[in-house]
């Protein structure tokens, strides 16, 4: 940008001398060139970043039902190539006070909005700041990381069933101290979203709105070797029911089972999460090693046959008790490019049952199956720019009496991925 902008100048310059060489004045030149540096200063706000995420994929059956890696396999298929991700972010910011950003997805499929949003920051102590529009969500620390430096190709089963997207609308605001401060080091975020973007809703359809508050902590040490993070965070959100039928888990005779209570359609139903997270870093001469976690656990208010739709029709509203977590190790080997990485994660989405307990006569589907999750990956950063990954995801579902899910089914996937960052 700094070559192109200097390029500029010179181009204008050098026609302007050209066009104007007999009756030019001094005066006037020197305003020419105020004037361009003016717009030179100008664009120099403005910042254009991105990433492309190009790969193939390998299951081990065709058709392999893998939600979570990406997407289903088509029916037939058992390998395929896609962009997983294409992004393209601008961003303008001024006097590090006011900040307005523009993200969008690109890929086979099409194009897509994923953020707009403006960030305002108080000019007097720098400790408060507003952002509203579409934006991630303050919650935990997975779903806030952006999708270019995760670790593994996927967030984790947990974070994609409890949020199907990776942004939401709303406003939050977020107080923390300025880096020169002493109390730098906590941050706390609160902010009021739609949750209709869980249902890809084009609006905000919700009387109701969702609340997502975090305390965060973070402190470096040894100059900045060693490195310690963590965040507590809640999610209180309330469900339109949309209908009279409310399914909830009861236990009759040790038989857990769903069964309707009838509520009023213009009520609404909850939908809270607890959760906490901590991230550890350490540079030593065997190179730097990540251990991180998070666990979660709450209510989901969801469909009958999809866990992530929280927009119930005639069929009604299910109530079900969620708990999971993740733990992550990456060990850069001896400050190479290259990287191990081993994450192991679980998540129980009805905790009511499990096992053989779970039937279709007692109203269950594959939704409340409890499922593991090992990846295994390396990683190679070329530069700072390129990076190849090839990882490895092993699941194991719980054996239950749903019909196709009596024994693990085969879904497990190797993921080659190239990217691109800019």
């Amino acid at each position: 940008m700094k070559n192109f902008n200097c390029f500029l100048i010179f181009i204008l310059f050098f026609a302007y001398q050209v066009s104007n060489a007999q009756d030019t004045k001094p005066d006037t030149l020197s305003k020419i060139v105020k004037q361009l540096q003016t717009d030179v200063a100008q664009l120099k706000n403005l910042k254009i970043t991105g990433y492309v995420q190009a790969q193939v994929q390998f299951a081990d059956s065709t058709g392999a039902k893998t939600s979570m890696a990406g997407g289903d396999f088509p029916a037939g298929s058992d390998k395929r190539f896609n962009i997983r991700r294409g992004r393209l972010k601008f961003t303008y910011s001024l006097k590090s006070l006011y900040q307005c950003a523009y993200q969008i997805e690109i890929n086979e499929t099409g194009l897509k909005t994923k953020e707009v949003y403006i960030k305002l920051t108080d000019p007097f102590i720098n400790w408060f700041s507003l952002t509203a529009g579409l934006q991630p969500r303050p919650f935990g620390n997975e779903v806030t990381i952006p999708g270019s430096l995760t670790e593994s190709p996927e967030r984790t089963r947990m974070t994609q069933s409890l949020f199907r997207d990776d942004y939401d609308l709303g406003a939050r605001i977020s107080i923390q101290a300025p880096k020169t401060s002493p109390f730098n080091f906590v941050r706390l975020e609160a902010g009021l979203y739609t949750g209709s973007v869980e249902n890809f809703s084009p609006m905000d359809y919700k009387r109701t709105k969702d609340f997502i508050g975090q305390i965060n902590l973070s402190k470096s040490f040894a100059d900045d070797k060693i490195k310690l993070s963590g965040d507590i965070s809640y999610y209180n959100g309330g469900v339109p029911n949309n209908s009279t039928k409310l399914y909830k888990v009861q236990s009759i005779d040790d038989n857990p089972e769903f069964f309707v209570k009838t509520v009023d359609s213009l009520s609404n139903s909850l939908r809270e999460y607890y959760g906490a997270d901590i991230q550890f870093s350490c540079v030593s001469p065997l190179g730097t090693t990540i251990l991180s976690g998070e666990y979660t656990k709450g209510q989901q208010v969801s469909t009958k046959s999809e866990f992530r739709n929280p927009t119930a029709l005639a069929g009604g509203l299910y109530v079900r008790h969620i708990s999971g977590f993740y733990i992550l190790f990456v060990q850069n080997i001896l400050k190479s490019h290259h990287s191990i990485v081993i994450k192991y994660d679980v998540f129980d989405p009805n905790t009511k049952a499990s096992g053989t307990q779970l039937s279709d006569a007692a109203g269950y589907t594959s939704q409340d199956i409890k499922y593991h999750d090992l990846g295994l990956g390396y990683t190679y950063n070329m530069n700072s720019n390129i990076k190849l990954v090839i990882y490895y995801d092993i699941v194991k579902n719980e054996n239950t009496a749903i019909k196709g899910y009596t024994k693990d089914v085969k879904d497990n996937v190797c993921t080659i991925r190239i990217q691109y960052k800019f």
